[in-house]
């Protein structure tokens, strides 16, 4: 082939069609805001694109003549006029360039609409499961996930001094078949901490603390579902899903009521509660558990009758206790004078070493103590248990009977163990409780007897 009609791809050919195609893209550029508009191959976009090149060359070829000669110049007109191969050469690998840029822009407006298609499906199952979640069943299928995580104590384990009542929680727990169970005993004996550590780990376990009339609606709404049908439908199921784990230690849900020292109302929805849901029905579902903090709540509860109850009491610590929970503290050499300042109540023992810490000494903490047991056995002597019947009378019988307690029974009178308990919880005055299992009177500790001691021989 002669030279002079040889097309060759010269540097200027590339600035040619490079910035044509720059030119050129402003057809595939998306408009703001992200949104993809579909580009068509069309003979206007071709026209389009040849003048562009045309246009290009205009702009380039005086570029490239100020570099050659005035003959050369002349020469690469002629060439340039006088040859459409070379044109249609140009043109022909400028399309192919610009395809491919078309096919790479049709990608990326795909790639945008799957992306968009994807945000949309996301933001619609979002919707859906919001909505689910707010339905009947949804709030079912939350309270039941809920109810179903292992239960978690307020204290860590190796904060917890094994006690024998703790065993008897568990196996009362584990044989349950129907009725109540209450757990009784003196203000901080540690009620709350026995049944939480006997309940440590279990599954299908709902709490509720009990602070007013109207603490079933709370319990409702803390559990996420919106009435008592609800609710009773989450425990339904639990009982179904304990199936799944047969090492749980209830095949029954539980819920457990915790009444503080400070709640007067809604005892009696309590006690309503439990014999609906565990007493009035045989194979029934709940098992409730009732932790009191006061005699006066436990004393309360009234699910038709003792016989539909179970009472466990939680007391003060024994000897050997009492030297375990001191040993968790640093004190396990002083316990028998920690006794001594403030009894075997794990309350006061514990409240005894935060006064320590605090720069107080033991003899402090036993003159507080001391305090407060004659404080309260004062209060007590002064009530009037029934109407020939006064609380000094009563701590005369007890301490002729001292330790053994006396039964409700005094000078022939029959004393409610329910009412002389509220008197006592209303005068804030605790040097007495009853035991529900012994059904007997007993004073608090020593230190209120011996304060009775001493406010009778000098009254």
């Amino acid at each position: 082939m002669n030279r002079r009609h040889q097309v060759r791809v010269k540097p200027w050919m590339v600035l040619v069609g490079g910035f044509s195609l720059m030119k050129l893209m402003g057809a595939f550029v998306p408009p703001p805001q992200g949104k993809a508009v579909p580009v068509r191959c069309t003979p206007h976009l071709g026209a389009r694109l040849v003048g562009h090149v045309v246009g290009s060359c205009i702009m380039v070829a005086p570029a490239y003549a100020s570099d050659t000669s005035g003959l050369d110049f002349q020469q690469f007109v002629e060439e340039f006029a006088g040859k459409k191969d070379f044109f249609a050469a140009l043109a022909s690998a400028t399309l192919s360039v610009a395809g491919t840029v078309v096919a790479m822009a049709g990608t990326a407006v795909a790639v945008a609409q799957l992306d968009q298609a994807k945000r949309s499906a996301d933001e619609a199952k979002r919707s859906a499961d919001e909505a689910f979640k707010a339905s009947p069943e949804g709030k079912i299928q939350q309270a039941l996930a809920k109810a179903m995580e292992p239960f978690e104590p307020s204290r860590p384990q190796d904060e917890v001094i094994q006690r024998p009542v703790m065993e008897a929680l568990r196996q009362r727990i584990a044989s349950w078949q129907q009725h109540a169970t209450i757990i009784g005993g003196r203000y901080q004996s540690g009620k709350s901490v026995a049944t939480e550590e006997a309940l440590r780990g279990a599954r299908g376990v709902v709490r509720c603390t009990i602070r007013s009339a109207d603490w079933a609606d709370r319990m409702c709404k803390q559990l996420g579902v919106d009435d008592e049908g609800l609710f009773k439908e989450v425990m339904r199921r639990a009982r179904e899903k304990l199936k799944d784990f047969p090492d749980n230690l209830t095949k029954f849900p539980i819920l457990l009521l915790e009444v503080p020292r400070t709640t007067t109302e809604g005892i009696n929805l309590i006690s309503s509660t439990a014999k609906d849901v565990a007493t009035d029905k045989i194979g029934s579902v709940i098992h409730v558990i009732v932790s009191a903090s006061s005699a006066a709540v436990a004393l309360a509860f009234d699910a038709g009758g003792t016989e539909r109850q179970e009472d466990i009491w939680v007391g003060d610590l024994t000897e050997e206790e009492a030297k375990e929970f001191l040993a968790l503290h640093g004190h396990e050499n002083k316990w028998e004078d920690f006794v001594d300042a403030c009894g075997f109540r794990i309350g006061d023992l514990a409240k005894a070493c935060e006064n320590l810490k605090k720069g107080l000494s033991l003899d402090d903490t036993k003159q507080e103590c001391q305090r407060v047991a004659d404080d309260e056995v004062r209060g007590f002597m002064e009530l009037q248990v029934h109407p020939t019947v006064t609380g000094c009378k009563m701590a005369q019988e007890l301490l002729t009977a001292y330790p053994a307690g006396i039964l409700n029974v005094v000078n022939g009178i029959r004393i409610l163990p329910r009412e002389v308990a509220a008197l006592i919880r209303n005068k804030s005055c605790h040097a007495v409780y009853f035991h529900p299992i012994k059904k007997r009177f007993f004073f608090a500790s020593k230190l209120h007897k011996e304060a009775a001691e001493a406010q009778l021989a000098n009254p």
